[in-house]
Formats: structure tokens, sequence, C-alpha cells
């Protein structure tokens, strides 16, 4: 925990000395919703009588945010992980099943079109709960018509065991 904690500390002192002006938008529309895919990797998991083999699970995700400003932004990702493993919890082996991820962040644009964001978050799943906390970063690609397209990488501290996820994302500023 106290990691976490000196990552963030360290994000948020650096911020500043990383800011530069970003583009100025002619309208601003201060929500955006979006549509994730990717792969999660759960390096702790196992999947049931293969001990060796890595465990990367589908994820879909739905994401709100809303513009403060310029540079910050606050929402919520809502992660759907699609598949079944098993992790060892407290010398037990505990099944995991289609995770469902609520997740409150804090979003800041470092450079223009790319971002971090951080929060905390609880992961759902009927053997056992856990409380998340998760960073990462990506960078948004225009597509016009406020429409955009965005790699990105997160980071999940779990209770338990931590996992890191890759997606690709499609969003629409309302």
């Amino acid at each position: 925990m106290i990691r976490i904690v000196i990552f963030c500390l360290f994000i948020w002192f650096s911020m500043p000395l990383m800011a530069q002006e970003s583009e100025v938008k002619e309208e601003s529309k201060p929500h955006k919703i979006a549509l994730t895919f990717g792969l999660t990797h759960i390096p702790e998991a196992f999947e049931h009588g293969h001990l060796e083999k890595e465990v990367y699970v589908p994820t879909l995700g739905l994401d709100y945010f809303y513009q403060l400003n310029e540079k910050w932004n606050l929402g919520v990702a809502l992660d759907l992980e699609l598949g079944v493993y098993v992790v060892d919890i407290n010398s037990d082996h505990v099944s995991r099943e289609n995770a469902f991820l609520a997740v409150a962040l804090a979003g800041y644009e470092i450079l223009p079109r790319w971002g971090i964001f951080a929060g905390p978050g609880i992961e759902f799943e009927k053997n056992i709960n856990l409380f998340i906390f998760r960073t990462g970063t990506e960078y948004a690609f225009d597509l016009g018509n406020d429409w955009g397209l965005f790699p990105a990488f997160a980071y999940d501290f779990k209770e338990k065991y931590s996992t890191w996820a890759l997606s690709l994302g499609i969003s629409k500023h309302l």
C-alpha cells in the first residue's frame, strides 16, 4: 500500500513539471463516453489444471468522464473480465469468474491528447470481492465530429494480487 501512495505522490508533484499548454478547443463538450476492448493479464492466476499457463482475459469496458477544466477530468470506468481463472489467495485456490470492476477515476492531461489517470474501485465477483487501486495512461486520436480512438494501459493494484491491461477504446464527446 505504501508503494501506491508513493507512486501517487510522485505523479501528483511531477504534473506541473510535465504540463504544457494544450490545444485550445473552439467548442468544449464536457461529457465523454467510451467503449473499450482489451486484454487483462493476471500474473498470479492460472487456468484449472494448467499451473504454468499465462492467463489473459478479454475485457469489455464502459467509461464516462466529465471534463472539469483544460487539464482535469473525473469519471467512472466499468469493466467486465470475460474469463474463468484461479488465483492463490491466502494459500487457498480461489476461482474467479467474470469479475466486474467499478472504478472512480481522476484524470490529468500531461501533454496534448496524452493523459494519466488513477483512482480506487471494487472488483465484484461471486467468490470474493476485492478493493483495487487503478493507475494508467492513454493517448487520444481525434477522429473528427467529436469521436476519438485511444489506446490505454492500466495497472490494477488489488487487495490480494495485481493485474495489468492493454485496451483500445472509442469515445464520443457529448
